[in-house]
């Protein structure tokens, strides 16, 4: 299995985008080769939300597939979540999916868990030449428990895209997605404009380091919109198995102050 493909799934599960921009190389391959990935990872992310603080714990588990240039995956979480009463944190806010609170004088924190939201998305890399693109939709069902706040109960879908060209060694890229946001009752939401730009570093034949910049729309305007700064690493144990590494920090008020992910996958 290529360093592109499985790079970019590690990507797709692991950075903040709503509507998970692709921040990696994606693959050049033109043949009908295809590829089963077994993925499972665990998120750690914390913050502060109108002066509240929040800490999530996330294990996932999903599978991912490749067949010449259409790429699937499909991920879905178990959270432990400690976070205000009025604060949804949908899958905490891993797997690209928003937080939700209202202005609230409470600072009642309680301590909740369960399965959250599956996420899938699909993708195809399109030729251009010495430009690789990447267009891709993801989906949001809601399988997390609304009464629990850890989820909305609503569908979100989303749409994303991405062009790199690689220079050597490295590949800068930018990107951008949007979301339409499922409305919960008692809020109200908006769609969400994403974007980010950086590059990856080819350290070898199965290894890469990815920085980037990312900037999101929060899903309300009780919420400021988030920038935050990444890295990520991905390497080969073997021919088929793969280790992804993650973490992020926010540069704005509502951002979470950290992230912090684990990636395994196992290809077929």
């Amino acid at each position: 299995m290529r360093i592109a493909q499985l790079t970019l799934i590690f990507s797709w599960l692991s950075f903040p985008a709503v509507a998970q921009e692709t921040t990696t190389i994606t693959d050049e391959r033109q043949g009908p080769e295809s590829d089963i990935t077994l993925l499972a990872g665990s998120d750690y992310v914390s913050g502060e939300v109108n002066g509240q603080d929040y800490e999530t714990f996330a294990a996932s588990a999903g599978i991912a597939g490749q067949t010449g240039r259409f790429s699937f995956a499909a991920s879905i979480p178990y959270v432990v979540t400690s976070a205000p009463e009025e604060l949804i944190v949908s899958n905490g806010g891993v797997l690209g999916t928003p937080l939700l609170s209202q202005p609230s004088t409470q600072t009642r924190q309680s301590t909740r868990e369960g399965v959250g939201d599956l996420v899938l998305q699909g993708g195809y890399s399109v030729p251009l030449g010495s430009v690789n693109a990447f267009i891709g939709g993801n989906l949001k069902v809601p399988t997390a428990s609304r009464e629990k706040a850890l989820g909305t109960g609503k569908l979100d879908y989303g749409v994303s895209g991405q062009v790199s060209r690689q220079f050597g060694r490295a590949i800068p890229f930018v990107s951008a997605s949007y979301t339409m946001v499922g409305e919960p009752e008692g809020f109200d939401v908006r769609n969400i404009l994403s974007g980010s730009a950086g590059a990856q570093f080819i350290l070898g034949s199965s290894s890469s380091v990815t920085l980037d910049y990312s900037y999101d729309e929060s899903a309300t305007r009780s919420v400021e919109n988030h920038q935050s700064v990444g890295v990520g690493l991905a390497a080969g144990i073997s021919s088929d198995l793969r280790l992804g590494i993650d973490a992020r920090a926010g540069l704005t008020e509502d951002a979470p102050d950290a992230r912090i992910g684990v990636r395994l996958g196992v290809g077929f």
